[in-house]
């Protein structure tokens, strides 16, 4: 009987042998610390919440240039999307109406939104299809993205109107969130 018994124990053994392993091995590399990869030191100082925004100038889609100095005196919301992210297609009517309902109020209020690492052509249909009445502009490098240290998408930054991060979003955001932070900017 153990002959026929003998696999079945042996791989047993070497199952449960490579299970207690296995935890080994994890247990001590949960134990030490490791390095994770970091971004350049200027994305990192870039999204510090009371650090100023970096300056960027970006194009719409009929060519007018959009930068950021020039809205200095605006409380501005700038947010990180792309056509191909559903987060992102789902945030833009909660976007859209509190822009409207910020706007109606202050004028002294501008969104940005920043196509990343997409089509341009998706990012202008997904706009003239929405009706986004906001700014987008397109980082077809991605070079906003990165000067801003945006890991996710979306990413909305909160910048007050003398040009300092005063909160960074990451995730969807609803309409509600959007305009109690942006009225709490000065």
């Amino acid at each position: 009987m153990f002959k026929q018994s003998a696999p079945f124990v042996l791989g047993l053994i070497g199952l449960l042998v490579g299970v207690g392993l296995a935890m080994l091995v994890l247990s001590s590399s949960l134990a030490q610390p490791t390095a994770l990869p970091s971004l350049p030191s200027s994305s990192r100082s870039a999204l510090r919440v009371d650090a100023p925004a970096p300056d960027f100038t970006l194009n719409t889609f009929d060519g007018r240039a959009v930068s950021l100095s020039a809205l200095r005196g605006k409380r501005v919301l700038i947010n990180f999307w792309a056509s191909w992210c559903p987060p992102c297609l789902e945030e833009t009517p909660a976007l859209i109406a509190a822009y409207n309902e910020l706007r109606q109020r202050d004028p002294d209020i501008e969104f940005i939104g920043v196509g990343t690492n997409d089509d341009a052509e998706n990012l202008r249909k997904f706009a003239e299809n929405n009706r986004i009445p906001y700014l987008v502009v397109n980082d077809s490098d991605s070079r906003v993205s990165d000067a801003y240290g945006v890991l996710g998408m979306p990413t909305t930054v909160f910048v007050d109107s003398s040009g300092v991060i005063r909160r960074v979003w990451n995730g969807a955001i609803t309409q509600a969130q959007v305009v109690e932070i942006m009225r709490s900017l000065r």
